[in-house]
Order: C-alpha cells, then sequence, then structure tokens
C-alpha cells in the first residue's frame, strides 16, 4: 500500500512530524510525564466535543478488593429515559498512558451520537499495576454494572463494551470471559477500535507480522513505543502467550457477543487486528469487520485535524450503534 491511500490531513501531518526537530516520544519521558503529554495531545488534536450537551457525573466504582474512578456521560437528547443503552469504554494508550480526562470529548460524541449512557473506568495502568491489572478491573467494572443496571439507569438488554487499541484488547478480552462464564451477564455487543490481539512480537516472541514492519515506523505508533508499552505492562515474556494479554490466542470463540472489530490501513496493528476479525468470523460469531484503508491507528486522536479521520469515526459509532441496538442480527 503505497501513501497516496492515505487521508490527505493525516499523511500531511504525518510529513510535518517527520520533518520538524525531533522531540521527545512519550516513551522518553518518565511516565507521570508521559501520561500528562499524551492527555495534553488528545485533548488537543482528537475528536471535538459535540455541540449537543453531555452531562458529565464522577463516581467512585466500589469492586471486590478495590476502588476506582470513572465517568458517566449522558446525552441530553435522551431526555428523561428511565433506561438507556450503557456502554463501558476503555481507553487507549497502551496500558501505561490514558485516562478519562484525556478521552472526555470522545466520550460526549459516542454517548451523543449512540443516544446512550458511556461509563469510562480510570482501570489500574502498568508499571504501578502490571498485567492482569488492567484485565481484572474491565471485567470487575462490566460485572458491577450489567449486575445492577438499574442504579445506572441503564437497560440490562443493551449494555455494550468498546475500547480502542489496549482498550479494544479489554474488549475482546472482557466478551469473551463472558462468553465463558453463560450464567453470568452477557454484552449485547463490542466494539474493538484497532485493537492490541497479538504481544508476542513485542516480547521477544518469534511471531511476526508485516504490518508491523511496513508501518511500525512514521505512522505515530510506532515499533519502540510498542515494546515499551510491552516491557512496562508484562512481567515477563511468558505473559504475552496468555490469552488475556494476546486475546487472539482464546482457546474457544464461538459463542462470543457481536463484534465490530475496526483495522486502520497505515496501523502496524492491522494485521493482528484482521486475524482476530477472521478467528472470530470463522467460529461463526457475527462480526462487523470495518477496514478503513485511508486511516492511521488512533484516527481519532487526530479527528480534530481531519476531517476525514472524523468522518471514520462517525461510521464506526453507527455501525456499533446498529449492532449495540439491535437493528442488525448476525
Amino acid at each position: 500500500m503505497t501513501d497516496d491511500a492515505l487521508d490527505p490531513a493525516l499523511k500531511a501531518m504525518l510529513k510535518a512530524a517527520a520533518e520538524a526537530p525531533a522531540g521527545p516520544s512519550i516513551r522518553d519521558l518518565p511516565v507521570p510525564e508521559a501520561r500528562a503529554a499524551y492527555r495534553e495531545r488528545y485533548l488537543i488534536r482528537g475528536i471535538r466535543a459535540p455541540e449537543a450537551s453531555v452531562a458529565m457525573t464522577e463516581h467512585v466504582l466500589e469492586l471486590p478488593d478495590r476502588v476506582i474512578d470513572a465517568r458517566l456521560y449522558r446525552p441530553a437528547r435522551a431526555g428523561d429515559a428511565p433506561a438507556l443503552p450503557l456502554v463501558i469504554y476503555f481507553h487507549g494508550g497502551g496500558f501505561v498512558v490514558g485516562d478519562p480526562a484525556a478521552y472526555d470529548n470522545q466520550s460526549r460524541r459516542l454517548a451523543d451520537r449512540l443516544g446512550a449512557l458511556v461509563l469510562t473506568p480510570d482501570y489500574r495502568l502498568a508499571p504501578e499495576h502490571p498485567f492482569p491489572a488492567a484485565v481484572e478491573d474491565a471485567w470487575d467494572v462490566f460485572s458491577l454494572v450489567a449486575g445492577d443496571a438499574a442504579a445506572w439507569g441503564a437497560d440490562p438488554a443493551a449494555i455494550g463494551l468498546a475500547g480502542d487499541s489496549a482498550g479494544g484488547c479489554l474488549t475482546l478480552v472482557t466478551a469473551l470471559t463472558a462468553r465463558d462464564r453463560p450464567e453470568g451477564p452477557q454484552p449485547v455487543a463490542g466494539l474493538a477500535l484497532y485493537p492490541v490481539t497479538d504481544f508476542r512480537p513485542n516480547a521477544g516472541q518469534d511471531v511476526s507480522y508485516p504490518s508491523m514492519a511496513a508501518f511500525g515506523r512514521g505512522y505515530f505508533l510506532d515499533t519502540a513505543t510498542m515494546d515499551w508499552f510491552c516491557d512496562l505492562l508484562l512481567t515477563g515474556p511468558e505473559d504475552a502467550l496468555d490469552p488475556r494479554a494476546s486475546p487472539l490466542l482464546w482457546p474457544e470463540v464461538a459463542g462470543t457477543c457481536p463484534i465490530v472489530l475496526v483495522t486502520a490501513g497505515f496501523d502496524p496493528l492491522s494485521d493482528q487486528g484482521d486475524a482476530m476479525a477472521d478467528r472470530l468470523a470463522a467460529a461463526g460469531v457475527p462480526v462487523d469487520h470495518l477496514r478503513l484503508p485511508d486511516m492511521i491507528h488512533n484516527f481519532p486522536g487526530y479527528a480534530g485535524l481531519s476531517a476525514g479521520a472524523e468522518a471514520a469515526f462517525a461510521r464506526v459509532v453507527d455501525a456499533f450503534g446498529a449492532r449495540l441496538l439491535g437493528r442488525t442480527r448476525g
């Protein structure tokens, strides 16, 4: 694939970044500073908040042995409806950076376009909390919310999971875990935006993907940063073989809820995302695999500067909304 297929605004940003004096990457900063830089950049360049009102309230989630913070978004256009669809959104950032504050505008846009509640948990991050802390948080948040939907003003038959990159991994792992626990609550649908599905290449395992070689440098997410995330997240190379870190390795996937899985044409993770979508589809899982050939990894994080990225985000949300609201059946 040549750069001619790349969205023009994204192509111009990449060119400008390549020609500018080299500044510090987030991996060159102390972790607290990396998180602050990621948050600032995401809010400046990312998708804009909707013009319509979306109310945000802060919550403390009481999990079995810990508490985590979360933000709940409710679109004004939902009016006084007593029970709305609810989406638990897991932010991206390699399991090291990112937080609900960075994703505030994006969460508001998601809530407004879906006409649904959106809950963004501040799940635990590495290196302070290495694998599998984030996975445990994701499952416990889903169990808490789905188990008491009425307390959140949510429709128990319309609770979905969504996330991007690392959060896309958490979406898949949570959906697969629910599939393995059929006696418990089940998500109605999942949205995995350019997910991490296989950490083996970054953990020194003998696995490779052509997209990592083709796009692992010069497209914002680079191989060195992925390796940095992996080093901080995993306690050792063997963790990459755990399906909770690499959901592509999940033993059985049939019976998982419908999944909207998004891959970007210029993303080093696109091949592993494609492999996950193919595996789910082969097992009979209803999959909407949206391949966006002109996008890069984390394109919503540049949608404030690219109309094409903004339109792509809207297309993705609408596809997920169709599954969440039951208008599409697999």
